[in-house]
């Protein structure tokens, strides 16, 4: 039951591979905590994740994902007196918001194929089509 689903904006994100030749990501996601009453500026909490194989794929620097997966807890000594514990995010799935890159994004269709309107602005498509009462069927 260690499951855990957070949101955010993946920052400092590394892309590498272990020596078995599996592809690894590691990377933070920065999760929105709460507004700082005295100043107004939002909070924000760095979560540290990895995410093995596939996973990688579907990580891009400054996207805004969803990620699931398992909280792991490790203990590091970096030379204090005592080890520092490490909380790491060992994500299985992604659910990416933001488009891969805009230059790659081709939606399939252009325009309506119908009224010849540009779909890439809807609200004006919208705004140009006129129904009066003799359009409808009922």
């Amino acid at each position: 039951m260690n499951t855990v689903n957070v949101s955010g904006k993946i920052l400092n994100l590394t892309k590498t591979g272990n020596s078995n030749g599996t592809k690894v990501a590691l990377g933070t996601i920065s999760i929105f905590r709460q507004k700082d009453p005295q100043s107004g500026k939002n909070k924000y909490d760095a979560v540290s994740f990895i995410g093995c194989g596939k996973i990688g794929d579907f990580l891009n620097e400054g996207d805004n994902v969803a990620l699931t997966g398992n909280l792991n807890t490790y203990q590091k000594d970096v030379g204090l007196d005592y080890p520092i514990t490490i909380t790491q995010v060992n994500v299985v799935h992604v659910d990416n918001f933001s488009l891969q890159s805009k230059q790659d994004y081709k939606p399939a269709y252009t325009e309506h194929q119908a009224t010849g309107l540009d779909m890439d602005s809807l609200d004006k498509a919208v705004d140009q089509i006129n129904i009066s009462d003799s359009d409808l069927p009922f």
